[in-house]
């Protein structure tokens, strides 16, 4: 959810609101990816879902996305250390945008503890949405709820700032993953030209309980150690009935953070108001939800180590996948992060997007 005191959204672009320079301190160069960086960019979001065709078809009528691979996972020793058992088969289907790209994933036989798990609560624990930010015109969110999305808040979008022509709405899919969707009127933004792209992935977030815990580690793993942020002082908190009709939380109070992970950003959010609880276990990966985030990153090694450094726990040493090497890893929420290295032109890379969607 984005920030009600910002005073214009640069539609298709990932830049920072205007306010959080002088609210926040620091300079732009602290809210983008070091040029050294190990970490390159989001590859991908993972998500687990009952039917890949349906889904498709749901995701590319809404969000445009287009359909970049189709790969079945089997045999594989680093998905079966991270389900936890052995034999793991999943088909999967790479949808993409202009600057990112979510992976579908639909497992053969998913385990009993997967097929118990309900669904992701709005204030997690985890990989609580993915939010696609689109011209009003293309009426994203009306196809939405028309391929079988359900609202989770207020039927109708919310203005949450006058002064931001930007309509938000969360919602699900018929697996109960949910989206954030933004309907930009780019006809009000002080822009040249109006923006090439009509549809983009903005950011994931994570729901978080303990959001200083998770901004540290962050800040040390993407070497941005002033990220945005909003809502850490009583009286600036994110909250009102328009922040309830959006997220469908009553009384909701919050607080945000935000990384740009070069082609994508990175949302941490924590509800004061309804405590997010610290998670016993993992969310088996084979349950209907978002289930990683994979980051591209150019040295493994030094992935591995910054990613240990930065206080996340490793899962799997690392082993091939998808034509490169990959290796899990948790943060310090229990998020399942993947560290991916592959050609510039793989289908899991996030170096292949034509500058970064920023258009």
């Amino acid at each position: 959810m984005l920030n009600r005191l910002s005073r214009k959204i640069p539609f298709m672009m990932l830049a920072a609101p205007l306010f959080a320079l002088a609210a926040c301190g620091g300079n732009p160069e602290d809210y983008k990816l070091p040029e050294d960086s190990v970490i390159k960019g989001v590859g991908y979001i993972g998500a687990t879902v009952s039917d890949i065709d349906k889904t498709t078809g749901l995701y590319q009528s809404a969000f445009d996305l287009k359909q970049a691979n189709d790969q079945a996972i089997a045999d594989n020793a680093v998905f079966d250390k991270v389900a936890g058992r052995q034999g793991v088969k999943a088909d999967t289907r790479m949808l993409r945008s202009v600057n990112g790209q979510v992976r579908f994933m639909s497992f053969a036989n998913p385990s009993d503890e997967a097929k118990n798990t309900g669904q992701m609560a709005v204030h997690g624990p985890g990989i609580m949405h993915v939010c696609y930010q689109v011209n009003q015109t293309t009426e994203a969110y009306q196809k939405f709820l028309a391929g079988g999305g359900q609202f989770m808040g207020d039927k109708e979008m919310q203005q949450l700032n006058p002064k931001n022509p930007v309509l938000y709405a969360y919602a699900r899919d018929p697996d109960g993953l949910i989206a954030e969707i933004e309907h930009v009127d780019v006809t009000k933004l002080d822009l040249p030209a109006p923006p090439k792209n009509k549809y983009r992935i903005r950011h994931v977030a994570l729901a978080t309980p303990d959001i200083d815990r998770a901004v540290d580690f962050y800040s040390v793993l993407l070497g941005q150690p002033s990220p945005r942020r909003f809502g850490q002082w009583f009286f600036m908190r994110m909250e009102g009935e328009k922040i309830d009709k959006v997220s469908g939380l009553p009384n909701s109070v919050g607080e945000a953070a935000w990384f740009q992970i070069r082609n994508m950003e990175l949302e941490i959010f924590q509800f004061h108001s309804h405590p997010t609880k610290d998670r016993q276990k993992p969310r088996p990966i084979d349950a209907n939800g978002y289930n990683m985030i994979v980051l591209d990153v150019a040295d493994m090694n030094k992935a591995r180590a910054l990613f240990v450094r930065a206080g996340g726990t490793i899962v799997t040493e690392p082993g091939p996948m998808d034509g490169g090497q990959i290796m899990f890893g948790r943060d310090p929420d229990g998020n399942l992060i993947g560290l991916q290295t592959a050609p510039f032109t793989s289908f899991v890379s996030s170096r292949n997007f034509k500058n970064d969607g920023m258009e």
